[in-house]
């Protein structure tokens, strides 16, 4: 999955800022997979495979709740958390279908990163 700068700077206040007023890597795997649907679905990406999932913790280094190290988890746990979802459809090997996500959490939480200037500061992290 390709995100802009923009996108990119967004996620990662969100998803890693000790700014932003939510816990990521503290949520429970199945809240951060949630919340990743979300994400996506703010952006319009209606339709990924879980190595779209694999790649967002590839690409924010989520850190693991409570020990060392980055989170990475399996094919098999993410497909797990999916098939308890009601808001996504298996449509193909490794395909997913967002059906509808709650965005407003994320819209609101990303305009008080920018009210605040802390999206800002991930911005700069990619204009250079």
């Amino acid at each position: 999955m390709h995100w802009s700068n923009t996108q990119l700077a967004e996620i990662k206040y969100y998803c890693t800022s000790t700014r932003c007023r939510t816990s990521f890597p503290c949520y429970p795997f199945s809240w951060q997979i949630e919340t990743i649907l979300e994400i996506f679905f703010f952006y319009s990406i209606k339709k990924f495979q879980i190595e779209d999932i694999k790649e967002f913790y590839k690409t924010l280094r989520v850190q693991k709740p409570r020990s060392d190290g980055l989170r990475n988890p399996s094919p098999r746990q993410i497909a797990q958390a999916l098939e308890r979802m009601e808001n996504v459809r298996h449509v193909g090997e490794n395909c997913y279908q967002i059906i509808d996500a709650n965005i407003s959490f994320y819209a609101d939480e990303l305009e008080y990163g920018y009210r605040k200037g802390f999206v800002q500061y991930f911005m700069e992290e990619h204009t250079c």
